[in-house]
Formats: structure tokens, C-alpha cells, sequence
């Protein structure tokens, strides 16, 4: 029988709170609660992916240890992978310039 691994924490970053924040508010101010739901459930079955395997999802700088994964097609989760935590870095609305997503993953 194949070993589990035990789930790791997954960390958010103050920068990330602040986007799902940002985007929460937006949901719901322009959609209705469905949709804020969907928005959180698959939040939450992401961060169950990556507390398991958080390797799962593919680099976005590989020497920085930075992986992305597409929640929606406009959001793009930005996380780490450390040795006793998964941490979300950001969640980044990909409309925006790309030139802000550098200035936060610095």
C-alpha cells in the first residue's frame, strides 16, 4: 500500500488576503452569491490539491520555487512550495500588466 503523505499547512501571504479580498468584494458587488460560492469552493479544493501535493502544479520560476495554477480565467494563484508549509504568494488577475506581478513576486 502506497504511503500518504501527511497534508501540509497552506499559508496565506498578507499580499493574497488582500487579493481574494479584492476579489470577493468584487463578485459580489457585480455577480450574484452563486458565483462568490463557486469562487470559494474552488479556492478550497485547490488549497486541498496543494496541502497533499504541492507539487502537482507546473513552475513559474522554477529557481525561485514558484508554481501557477489557473483558477478562473482571469485569476492565477502564485505559491510556493517550503519545507514545512505551502504558501500562497498571490492571487493575480491576469488583465492586469504583467509588469505588477514581477514588482510582487520579487
Amino acid at each position: 500500500m502506497a504511503k500518504r503523505n501527511k497534508p501540509k499547512p497552506v499559508i496565506i501571504s498578507p499580499q493574497a488576503k488582500e487579493d481574494i479580498t479584492n476579489i470577493l468584494s468584487h463578485l459580489s458587488t457585480n455577480w450574484n452569491q452563486k458565483v462568490v460560492d463557486e469562487f470559494l469552493q474552488k479556492l478550497h479544493v485547490f488549497y486541498y490539491i496543494i496541502s497533499i501535493n504541492p507539487k502537482v502544479f507546473g513552475y513559474y520560476n522554477k529557481s525561485r520555487n514558484i508554481r501557477k495554477y489557473a483558477l478562473t480565467k482571469q485569476n492565477i494563484i502564485y505559491y510556493r512550495n517550503r519545507r514545512a508549509a505551502v504558501e500562497i504568494i498571490t492571487v493575480f488577475d491576469g488583465r492586469q500588466h504583467p509588469g505588477k506581478l514581477k514588482g510582487i513576486l520579487r
